[in-house]
């Protein structure tokens, strides 16, 4: 399969999800829509429903059930708020990125078309795991319902979350909870789905723009050698074709800067909220996973997990990628140009060496590095809360 029909397919599959939850921001001059306001709608029940259940929680431990789920509602309604903010971005870096690498190497070079055609299926594989791994702990959640039932003669919901005004321990009432809590799951699996498998492939066809400049360039100099053995370095042959050659590195180099800024733009607050609601329900379905027997909170302490584990490594796939941008420039043979070209790309240098990468506010940058750190305070806070109630008996 070539690699414009694996993106293609993937196109699909991403424009699917952004159509049933009406967010399909991919597509230029996109307006809300009904299905974007039952999202909303959806979502601001979820918020509330929490917070009743927090108010009539009967013990701690069903007051920690809640709060565990708190975090989520933040990183769901962060995501809106800022997609519906930035839908001019995603729409432009989405063509940009499909006209700059798939429509424009059509016919390119067999190196070109293997490093893109290495890129999207890493895309591909990087979306089924996270689809698989999303809908296994749905089902895990849904399951849970069914076993306390049929198993251990107990009624409880999907999620410890209740709706005022319905009794779950009658049929009707416990129907249309969890009725209910499947529709708010799915519509959850979804959103998740789309904006994690849209940020690793934004993210990882920085990899394409980085290594086709690459290309590029080794191209360039290349052909610079073989000229220069021809031309007199200061001849107008010499000067055109030096001048040529670098006015098309020079707007590729730019148009990688628009991308990464416009990319920095969409995701900069988004990470933030994924990296603390992240944070927040790890800590606290640890908690619960040691002091209860709630097996579902596992499969939700794996997703966050996971999703702050994702963005972690997507940060520093782009520190890599800018510090190979910055080799690849400084690797030029720009003592071979004309003098004039020397000072433009001494702009093109220092410009590079201002990388635009993810940072956390107050923690320092997404990488892995931030990864750990985070998990070893996580661990801290989690042994601290249960040294607390193991002294309160």
């Amino acid at each position: 399969m070539e690699a414009a029909e694996k993106f293609h397919q993937y196109e699909r599959y991403l424009r699917t999800l952004c159509n049933v939850l009406g967010f399909d921001v991919l597509r230029k001059g996109w307006k809300k829509t009904f299905r974007t306001y039952v999202t909303i709608f959806l979502c601001g029940q979820y918020f509330l429903w929490m917070v009743w259940s927090i108010i009539i929680a009967s013990d701690t431990f069903e007051l920690l059930k809640s709060l565990s789920f708190i975090g989520f509602f933040f990183q769901c309604s962060s995501k809106m708020y800022y997609t519906i903010a930035n839908a001019a971005h995603y729409s432009t870096n989405f063509a940009g990125l499909q006209e700059t690498i798939y429509t424009a190497h059509m016919d390119g070079t067999e190196e070109q078309k293997t490093v893109i055609d290495r890129v999207i299926t890493v895309v591909l594989l990087a979306t089924k795991a996270t689809t698989v791994l999303f809908t296994s702990s749905l089902f895990i959640f849904s399951l849970y319902p069914a076993y306390m039932y049929f198993v251990m003669n107990v009624k409880v919901t999907i999620f410890p979350l209740y709706i005022p005004g319905i009794n779950i321990y009658s049929s009707y009432g416990y129907g249309i909870t969890n009725s209910l809590h499947m529709l708010i799951a799915v519509y959850g699996l979804l959103g998740a789905l789309t904006s994690d498998t849209a940020f690793m492939l934004f993210v990882l066809h920085f990899i394409s723009y980085v290594e086709l400049f690459r290309i590029e360039c080794e191209q360039f100099a290349r052909d610079l050698d073989a000229f220069g053995q021809q031309w007199e370095y200061h001849t107008v042959e010499y000067k055109t074709f030096c001048r040529d050659w670098m006015r098309a590195l020079y707007q590729y180099h730019q148009q990688v800067i628009v991308y990464l800024s416009s990319l920095q733009e969409c995701y900069h607050s988004i990470c933030v909220y994924q990296v603390a609601s992240c944070s927040f329900s790890i800590m606290f379905n640890l908690f619960l996973a040691l002091t209860t027997d709630w097996y579902a909170t596992y499969s939700f302490m794996v997703i966050s997990w996971f999703q702050l584990f994702v963005y972690s490594l997507l940060g520093t796939v782009m520190q890599v990628m800018n510090d190979r941008l910055n080799s690849y420039i400084s690797n030029l043979p720009w003592y071979l140009l004309p003098t004039d070209e020397q000072l433009r790309y001494n702009f093109m240098l220092g410009r590079s060496q201002l990388p635009a990468e993810m940072v956390i506010r107050s923690v320092g940058p997404m990488n892995m590095e931030t990864f750990t750190d985070i998990m070893q305070k996580i661990y801290s806070a989690f042994t601290m809360m249960y040294s607390f109630l193991v002294d309160l008996g």
